[in-house]
């Protein structure tokens, strides 16, 4: 157990440290921010006027999270960072060691964990500055905090977009895998997304998960159990590619 604690927090540091987790954080943000660029542009002056009521925060978010940029951005932002470690790992001998050490089933979900972490800590890193974004607009005209209850509603939409972040990048990673090919990783998302959102909108629009568009308004039971599902496929691949490399 000591070791698989010690193999997941290396794997993490090189998800979380490199600088496109730090890229994908900040495009994430201002993906959001695309979303609301006019109605935040109206809140000072609706948060100076006497009479008026609290502005609903908690839309407002879920207003971000899913517009139309945001939702077809999520995908390759939530793989950017980690989706292709394991491809390149094994492309450039650098899993050979890893390996050696650790063992290939400690290997593969190690790498697993930290691949749908990293999807989830990105787009759950650019709903906080979202946040501190709207704190900080309440705090320069209101003089204090948004509640802690006036994000209630929101709350099941953010979790399915942290949940989504996960899935995009275990399916970046599986997709890299399965081509061989450390690019597809983030571009395989995009383009999955892009074609499932067309097959839903046309083809079965009386099915709405299959359209990605969808899976953003709430945390269903179908979005829970397709990030671990995807995980394990994820793991049994790499697994399997890592036996067959290394």
């Amino acid at each position: 157990m000591a070791t698989f604690v010690r193999v997941l927090s290396v794997d993490l540091r090189k998800s979380l440290r490199n600088r496109w987790f730090l890229v994908a954080l900040l495009a994430s943000f201002f993906s959001l921010l695309l979303a609301i660029t006019r109605d935040l542009g109206y809140l000072p002056t609706h948060m100076q006027m006497e009479y008026t009521e609290e502005p609903r925060w908690a839309e407002l978010l879920i207003t971000a999270m899913q517009g139309s940029f945001a939702a077809l951005a999520l995908p390759a932002l939530s793989a950017l960072p980690a989706a292709g470690l394991a491809l390149l790992e094994i492309q450039t001998g650098a899993a050979r060691a890893a390996v050696f050490r650790t063992g290939y089933d400690r290997y593969a979900l190690g790498k697993t964990i930290a691949c749908l972490l990293s999807g989830m800590l990105v787009q759950a890193g650019g709903i906080l500055l979202m946040m501190l974004l709207f704190n900080i607009l309440r705090l320069s005209d209101l003089h204090g905090l948004i509640p802690l209850t006036a994000w209630a509603e929101a709350l099941s939409p953010v979790l399915a977009r942290i949940l989504c972040g996960g899935l995009w990048a275990g399916l970046g990673s599986l997709i890299a895998l399965l081509s061989m090919t450390a690019s597809a990783a983030s571009i395989g998302p995009l383009c999955l997304c892009y074609a499932l959102i067309m097959v839903g909108t046309r083809f079965f629009p009386a099915v709405p998960m299959i359209n990605p568009i969808n899976w953003l308004k709430a945390a269903t039971p179908g979005l829970l159990l397709a990030l671990p599902l995807a995980g394990l496929a994820m793991a049994l691949l790499l697994r399997r590619e890592v036996n067959a490399h290394v």
